[in-house]
């Protein structure tokens, strides 16, 4: 997003607020699809940002849902069950039965257990209606089936004809910094596929992987992407297992779309050290691995000419937490009240992940932009008091 746009977003809508770029966002997408090969699927964690939600269901070709509040976004965007994986640690009995009343066999399902296999299986069987499912393969954590379980219920199909057990689910963890790692799980995916097939005699048709890829969030990181993207792609094409892969990303796909806007409210010294306070703080701004604002993100601040004498300042944001901290020893020239900070790669997990309820501040307006239609406002200032206090009659 250029200067001029987010200095016309500075005056519409005033600070603190979230900027989401369209265009960039489908730019980055069209990053991935250029590198990768055609026969690789996308799939969007929409817990990145479900505002781009709709969006990416246009541009992507799968979107996952891991809870209800996600389905119910999905329910309300009239997302086409095709394109939709329900997903998830938890499934409840009451909430699988609702999603498959409404998606029914529809969309995609992942299994992380028995009790989620069975639910599933008996809805297919009792309304004879086929549905098809992921068996999520364990990383050694509380998510997914050991192997020995998953071959199991494989065995056992002939016993659910109206479950399709598609393929393999696998995710280990996020923000990987090393692409050895990545390569490795997909190695372990071919042969534990290839093992699958020749012991049970079944066709996996699909993997839907998370690579967890990293996103370079402060400076002196290097932007690895376009690297790692092409080690994925030929690693997924050295495969011996023939079948379809769908890599499951989020922030990779969603954080370079996304700015936060803060202002600075007050300046002041305290031991001989300069203090700023702005509009916003940790509970709206998530870079993955910050700690006290000890890593310094890429940032900008308007008005952008500055004069006079540099001073160090510790940018600090309105918690009552001393943990409070977006940025530790920042050198700025004549930083004064009204002045705005703009973080970059704030469109991932940012508006979601933060301690958003903690003092019951209100959660910032989100504003997206496209060249086709110009801004639009997802969401109003937002109080959230209410959600702290108990309900008067």
């Amino acid at each position: 997003m250029n200067h001029e746009l987010i200095n016309n977003a500075i005056v519409k809508y005033k600070t603190p607020a979230y900027l989401f770029d369209l265009d960039e966002m489908a730019n980055r997408v069209g990053k991935f699809r250029k590198i990768l090969r055609n026969e690789i699927g996308l799939c969007f964690a929409m817990k990145a940002n479900p505002f781009l939600t709709s969006y990416m269901d246009d541009i992507t070709d799968r979107i996952e849902v891991c809870s209800m509040g996600e389905f119910r976004i999905c329910k309300e965007l009239n997302l086409e069950g095709e394109k939709v994986l329900i997903s998830g640690v938890l499934k409840k009995k009451e909430d699988l039965l609702e999603i498959l009343e409404y998606y029914r066999g529809r969309c995609f399902y992942t299994a992380e257990s028995l009790l989620q296999f069975q639910i599933i299986s008996e809805w297919s069987a009792r309304n004879k209606e086929k549905v098809s499912l992921f068996l999520r393969l364990t990383s050694q954590n509380q998510f997914g089936m050991d192997g020995a379980v998953i071959r199991n219920l494989i065995e056992m199909q002939e016993s659910y004809p109206f479950t399709e057990i598609r393929g393999i689910h696998y995710f280990s963890g996020t923000a990987k910094k090393n692409i050895k790692i990545i390569e490795e799980e997909l190695k372990y995916l071919d042969q534990f596929c290839t093992d699958l097939e020749k012991s049970t005699k079944y066709p996996v048709k699909e993997i839907e992987y998370g690579p967890g890829l990293s996103v370079p969030y402060f400076e002196g990181q290097k932007d690895t992407l376009e690297q790692d993207l092409a080690a994925i792609d030929q690693a997924i094409n050295n495969m011996k297992w023939r079948g379809k892969v769908t890599l499951e990303m989020g922030r990779a796909l969603a954080a370079s779309c996304g700015y936060y806007l803060t202002g600075v409210k007050e300046i002041k010294q305290n031991g001989g050290k300069n203090y700023c306070i702005v509009d916003g703080g940790m509970h709206h701004l998530h870079y993955d691995g910050q700690i006290r604002g000890i890593y310094r993100p890429h940032f900008s601040i308007r008005p952008e000419i500055r004069t006079g004498k540099e001073r160090e300042w510790i940018i600090c944001g309105e918690l009552c937490t001393a943990n409070d901290i977006l940025m530790q020893n920042v050198s700025i020239k004549n930083l004064r009240e009204g002045d705005i900070f703009i973080f970059e790669n704030a469109g991932a997990y940012s508006m979601t992940e933060g301690m958003s309820l903690f003092l019951s501040h209100s959660l910032p307006k989100a504003v997206l932009y496209s060249r086709k239609k110009g801004w639009t406002l997802l969401r109003e200032e937002l109080p959230t008091y209410q959600w702290n206090m108990e309900k008067r009659r």
